[in-house]
């Protein structure tokens, strides 16, 4: 498990980044390049009570670095058994069916931060296909670890002034130190997760 100092090292990071990408970003401005920036959201996650938002700045032509966080809420119930009244002649336990406790109902929560940087190989940066690699830190099962992964990404600018962006995306992240089982397995599948954009939609300015 990761401690909180992880979240510190992350933030750090992506401090030092957008700060070190000034530099290309003012030598690109002196040769009338206009840098871009875009915001974006999964507006149509939260009816699956899933929300993503993006912030992606370019720093070349053909590369920009951003960073994004995303949450999921999944409620769900647990049964607890009614009480024993005894056992069969069997050994096999008689239940109470009749005084069966009321479902509990209990909320698990995924919450995940990241840096990110993505290549665009056609050569125009938030447009088109790109593949990224991002690093950060992700809450799942009451527990924070530090991870990273790569993405597959594909974006679109529309509008009558190429303001409008659809952004979707699919990956994978590894997590730092998430529990295994005496075989070395992971347990749940926590050590690999998949990161999805279903439809982010934002501006670019």
């Amino acid at each position: 498990m990761v401690k909180m100092n992880s979240s510190s090292f992350v933030v750090s990071l992506a401090i030092l980044i957008f700060g070190l990408s000034g530099l290309p970003l003012a030598a690109q401005q002196r040769e009338e390049f206009q840098p871009r920036n875009v915001i974006s959201a999964n507006p149509f996650g939260l009816l699956l009570d899933l929300f993503n938002a993006e912030y992606e700045r370019v720093i070349s032509g053909t590369s920009t670095i951003g960073f994004g966080g995303s949450t999921l809420k999944n409620d769900h119930d647990i049964y607890p058994e009614p009480p024993i009244l005894g056992t069969d002649e069997f050994g096999f336990p008689i239940y109470d069916w009749a005084n069966e406790p009321d479902p509990i109902t209990e909320t698990d929560r995924y919450i995940n931060f990241d840096v990110f940087w993505r290549f665009y190989p056609s050569g125009n940066p938030l447009v088109g296909w790109a593949f990224g690699a991002k690093m950060g830190i992700t809450a799942v099962d009451g527990e924070t670890y530090f991870g990273y992964g790569f993405d597959l990404n594909r974006s679109f600018v529309l509008g009558p002034d190429d303001n409008f962006y659809v952004g979707l995306g699919f990956g994978l992240k590894r997590l730092l130190g998430a529990p295994q089982d005496e075989a070395g397995e992971p347990i749940f599948g926590l050590s690999l997760i998949p990161t999805i954009r279903i439809a982010n939609v934002g501006f670019i300015f």
